[in-house]
């Protein structure tokens, strides 16, 4: 509301600085108000600041926290053109020799006929190909272009992973299909027709959800609990593409999962067919196109336990041989393999030590067939048909026919008149190693005869280590070879040194991040005697005890650690010093004669991360998670007058008094409650010890188990402490000074009103004040003047 104002111009009096002398007056309270907030603002904005420096150390001490992490190693080739390497924290200090006899292919098919031009239509039909054990098939129309071709096979969504483009060469346009990965898994086939899919009728699953490859047998829904009994198994039954027997055995105990079970179901197939395991079904898919009798059965035998699996039934998903692949010009015989699919070959350290074995195959007929024709499949091809009593070169001749055999590949022996001799032998060369089972298709031999046939085997070995990339990571431990070249006989050296710079980086970091927040501390909680101020926390309670929280990691021995059995204690034994005014140095040389002393020794000292020991071989550490207290814990193990566990009892050693653990199956747990700050009641909690179910009748045993943690991982506790959501010391801490900002805010808010208002009301009183007395000296005048006329 707008007052009017008169300025003593008529009466000489300066009403304005009356009132303004008087407000002045009246503000002393709201000064005293507005004083008070900037000095809690002040301490606001130097607890922030200490939140943030707070926030870089507890970064800073997270990079030493887990020993297993600090655990570094760099690595030199002696020829990089050759191989490299990367180590991970699991690698471990030393040399290696590496051979490269050959490196990891990609498979590559280009289309021998040709285009003139890539607008040209290859005609309607349908093109299948299968690729990493998965077929799919593009249809074209009478429209479809060679360029559409492409497109339809690189845009497919159910394209398992080839990449089609056209080569130009010799004036005409060639269709190429390339294997995205590398690897003797990743090969391409171009089918006749489509192949026998088989799926399970049900998934496996874990509590309802989908079983992985890493799913336990006994976690499965399907698995019936009991007692485990000996010689439990998953007998393997079925027969491949050309009817022929095929058979195997899973053994089953408490660790078995299901990428045993596919596992053991491909080796029994041997390469006629793959399973794989999607979305926890079982599925087998031929290696060979067309009608197929393959089948699959899984019988589960509990042996003389009481335990069961429910297996599913594993029936025909997709016919064999139902959709003909009928786009002309585009089978298999007009393509030309220009790469082969294969794996990288190596040696590491002399391993394997054993010199290539030939793969032998033995094909015996229960009765010598006396008439008609036969066929072979290796690898997913089938020959031609055929004589009963071929000769041994007419067979070699007829599998060399096939497009994935080479001349001299498979020397054949046997009787003169070969399958009707009696048994014949394939022999490979030992260059090739382990491959597909060769299998018969008796069906056009005599019918009294031609379902009697027994493969043997004597697996074939080239003596190096095989994978399906140039990138092996799973040899050496904890080591990433990339293989760029093959070597000679000798191989190149690859050396794994421990990286203790990157380590002693890190403790520079944190010792910086902890100096800077001992300095904001001081400096806001002392007294400065030059300039006679305190700082704006001082007498703050969370603030002052932060420093002493901090410096008794560094000092104190160190949680779970003890003298004569650990080579250090306190970080100070390690080289980092503490000074008078608390802050931290570290002394390299000290620090790089200790971790050279002993290695593990000091990571563990800055990293320990929960680990455990126990000075029992029946009392043994199982786990600890974060919630545990690191410490030396005394427990004991009750037995009954029937020798039968009924009591696990645990204890720290500073304390006086056990606490009872759940107890369970040979397992004891640390009582797991939490206060209302979400704080464990126990020191135990979460702590899991394996302990005997048996004992001596009516009596205790025991045992200590120490629970070590690392001084930066007692530091990152505290801090976690302090900057807790909600109920963290800091956190807590702002929240009262933001209080206090509150408060104060609305206290200056009420006296700012109540200052406007005394403000109008001395504005009113001054102004009706200088009417009266404008009034008077008007009066005034007039009489003056009329005094003068008379």
């Amino acid at each position: 509301m707008s007052t009017i104002r008169l300025p003593g111009l008529q009466t000489g009096i300066d009403t304005d600085s009356l009132i303004a002398q008087l407000m002045a007056v009246e503000r002393r309270t709201l000064n005293i108000w507005e004083n008070r907030k900037s000095i809690w603002e002040e301490r606001q904005d130097a607890l922030s600041t200490l939140e943030s420096k707070l926030g870089n150390l507890r970064t800073a001490v997270r990079a030493l926290s887990n020993a297993d992490e600090l655990r570094c190693f760099s690595t030199a080739t002696s020829d990089e053109d050759k191989v490299t390497a990367d180590a991970t924290s699991s690698a471990f200090e030393g040399n290696h020799t590496v051979v490269i006899n050959q490196l990891a292919t990609a498979e590559r098919w280009v289309h021998s006929t040709g285009s003139e031009y890539a607008e040209n239509y290859v005609g309607a039909g349908t093109f299948i190909y299968s690729y990493n054990n998965q077929e799919t098939s593009v249809t074209t129309t009478d429209t479809t272009t060679l360029e559409d071709m492409v497109g339809l096979i690189n845009n497919d969504a159910e394209n398992p992973g080839v990449t089609a483009s056209l080569l130009y060469h010799n004036d005409a346009y060639h269709l190429v299909l390339n294997a995205n990965d590398a690897g003797s898994d990743y090969s391409i086939s171009i089918n006749s027709s489509n192949t026998e899919v088989r799926q399970a009728e049900s998934a496996f699953t874990v509590n309802n959800d989908n079983a992985t490859l890493n799913s336990e047998i006994e976690d499965l829904d399907q698995f019936t609990v009991g007692t485990w009994g000996s010689d439990v198994k998953i007998v393997i039954g079925g027969a491949d593409h050309n009817g022929n027997s095929i058979s195997g055995e899973l053994p089953v105990n408490e660790n078995t999962k299901l990428s045993h079970l596919i596992s053991e179901i491909n080796d029994a197939f041997d390469g006629r067919a793959v399973a794989r395991l999607e979305n926890g079904e079982i599925i087998l898919t031929d290696k060979t196109s067309g009608t197929s009798q393959m089948q699959l059965t899984l019988t589960y035998d509990p042996g003389s336990g009481t335990t069961d699996l429910s297996t599913p039934a594993i029936s025909q998903s997709t016919q064999g041989g139902s959709i003909p692949a009928d786009l002309e010009s585009y089978t298999q015989s007009s393509f030309i393999k220009t790469q082969s699919a294969q794996d990288s070959k190596i040696k590491v350290d002399g391993y394997p030590p054993t010199a290539a074995i030939a793969e032998i195959q033995t094909l015996t007929p229960a009765i010598a067939p006396a008439s008609g024709t036969y066929t072979l499949t290796y690898d997913g091809q089938t020959t031609a048909a055929i004589n009963y009593n071929a000769n041994t070169d007419d067979i070699k001749a007829a599998l060399e026919a096939l497009s994935n055999v080479s001349t001299d590949d498979i020397t054949v022996g046997g009787g003169a008149s070969g399958l009707a001799s009696g048994a014949i032998t394939f022999t490979f060369l030992d260059t090739v190693g382990d491959v597909s089972m060769i299998s018969i298709n008796p069906a056009g031999l005599d019918q009294s005869e031609n379902s009697n046939y027994t493969m043997e085997e004597t697996k074939g070995s080239d003596g190096y280590i095989s994978r399906s990339s140039n990138t092996i990571d799973n040899v050496i431990s904890g080591v990433a070879l990339h293989l760029h070249d093959t070597t000679d006989a000798n191989g190149e050296k690859i050396t794994l040194t421990r990286d203790i710079q990157s380590i002693k980086d890190k403790l520079t970091k944190m010792i910086e991040a902890y100096n800077e927040a001992i300095a904001h501390i001081k400096e806001t909680t002392g007294y400065n005697n030059v300039t006679e101020t305190a700082g704006v926390l001082m007498g703050d309670y969370v603030v002052s005890t932060i420093a002493n929280q901090f410096r008794l990691p560094i000092i104190e021995q160190t949680n779970g650690f003890i003298e004569d059995f650990d080579t250090y204690l306190t970080p100070g034994h390690i080289g980092i010093d503490i000074d008078a005014d608390g802050m931290l140095s570290l002394d390299a040389t000290k620090f790089d004669e200790a971790i050279a002393d002993d290695y593990m020794g000091v990571l563990a000292l800055i990293g320990a991360d929960k680990t455990g020991s126990s000075t029992s071989n029946s009392i043994r550490f199982y786990d600890a998670n974060d919630y545990t207290t690191a410490g030396e814990y005394d427990v004991q193990v009750e037995f009954d007058a029937g020798g039968n566990t009924t009591a696990v009892r645990i204890k720290l050693s500073t304390e006086s008094t056990y606490r009872d653990m759940d107890y369970s199956g040979g397992y004891a747990t640390g009582i797991s409650t939490f206060n209302d700050n979400g704080d464990p009641d126990y020191p135990e909690c979460s702590l899991q010890l394996t302990v005997p179910t048996t004992g001596t009748p009516s009596s205790t045993t025991s045992a200590t188990v120490r629970i070590k943690q690392g001084f930066t991982g007692k530091i990152e506790d505290a801090i976690d402490r302090m900057l807790k959501a909600t109920v963290g010391s800091i956190i807590v801490d702002q929240d009262h000074i933001q209080d206090q900002i509150d408060l104060l805010d609305d206290k200056i808010e009420d006296e700012e009103y109540r200052l406007e208002q005394r403000e109008n009301r001395l504005i009113l009183q001054f102004a009706r004040l200088e009417g009266t007395l404008a009034a008077i000296q008007s009066q005034m005048v007039a009489a003056g003047v009329l005094s003068t006329l008379q």
